[in-house]
């Protein structure tokens, strides 16, 4: 019964493959989800990802699958995540309107909270908002306004308690996100700023650009232009479950998401950066296990380095 099951996890992850490289975005919400249900199908999609070079096996046996009634059904159920991150996850903050706060260091009224690379920080405003940080993010927040909050650098996921007479508003270096009933995250790097709406809506604001971003949509602005775009909600802000999804994403992107996240100084090869990759990387693990799952899923060298890792051809 085991090998009879190892067999058909197996040809699942073939079949999800074969299917995630066709690019249809209504794939991603199941595919999630069949990872979800256990944890040896993403071991079987990784090796399936790792064994992609033999084109010719793959098809074959993507042949067999489809002949023996096409793709696999999955029910969502959830899964834990590795206890490392776990631990990084849980410690959690509650900020109350008598002024209570991390200790990062007054900004007038505010006050600024920050997150070493690695670790995760989940806490609660007085007025019910839900906040997640990612690793080396800033936030600056105000003691007597919990309607508002600054992201300076760094990721953070939001659940906002709506109030329609005081809209919850978030400003990154001028740019306004503004909720509508929303889960949203946002990420801030020196490079460009990317919101992802997870729930409801918000309005992005800045100077004369006005736009509104409903579930599912995205937006990336640099100094130089702004792309809208779509993704499935179920994998927005999936770091904080201890896994990071990508679709046809640079892996200068993926260096520096690995980076935030595992607490680790990655190097990348420059003729990587413009590599593109599509796939999940699960963040649970030793640092051993992680490097081989990066190595294996990006086609890369990982080697740890005195002060980091290095990714290379």
């Amino acid at each position: 019964m085991t090998a009879q099951m190892d067999e058909r996890i197996e040809q699942d992850a073939i079949a999800w493959h074969v299917r995630l490289g066709q690019g249809n975005d209504a794939d991603w919400e199941p595919f999630v989800a069949w990872l979800e249900q256990d944890e040896r199908h993403n071991r079987a999609y990784e090796a399936v990802a790792d064994r992609d070079r033999d084109l010719d096996g793959i098809v074959a046996q993507m042949a067999e699958v489809s002949e023996a009634g096409g793709a696999p059904e999955v029910t969502p159920l959830r899964a834990g995540i590795g206890r490392r991150r776990f631990l990084a996850m849980a410690a959690c903050a509650v900020l109350l309107a008598g002024g209570a706060w991390l200790g990062y260091g007054r900004l007038n009224d505010g006050y600024e909270v920050a997150t070493a690379p690695g670790e995760i920080r989940n806490f609660a405003l007085a007025d019910g908002t839900r906040i997640a940080m990612n690793g080396a993010t800033r936030l600056i927040l105000h003691r007597h306004d919990p309607r508002s909050a600054q992201l300076v650098t760094g990721e953070a996921h939001f659940t906002v308690h709506h109030d329609p007479a005081q809209p919850f508003t978030l400003d990154v270096e001028g740019q306004r996100i503004i909720d509508v009933g929303t889960v949203f995250n946002v990420q801030k790097t020196r490079r460009a700023l990317r919101v992802e709406v997870a729930e409801g809506a918000v309005r992005y604001v800045d100077g004369d650009v006005r736009l509104r971003l409903g579930a599912g949509d995205t937006l990336e602005a640099t100094p130089s232009n702004i792309v809208e775009g779509t993704r499935p909600v179920s994998t927005i802000g999936t770091w904080t479950q201890g896994r990071l999804v990508y679709r046809d994403r640079p892996l200068s992107d993926v260096a520096a998401d690995l980076s935030r996240s595992l607490g680790v100084a990655i190097e990348l090869a420059p003729d990587l950066s413009a590599r593109r990759f599509t796939g999940v990387i699960q963040l649970d693990g030793d640092d051993e296990a992680i490097r081989l799952r990066i190595s294996r899923l990006l086609g890369v060298g990982v080697v740890k380095t005195s002060d980091g890792w290095t990714l290379a051809p």
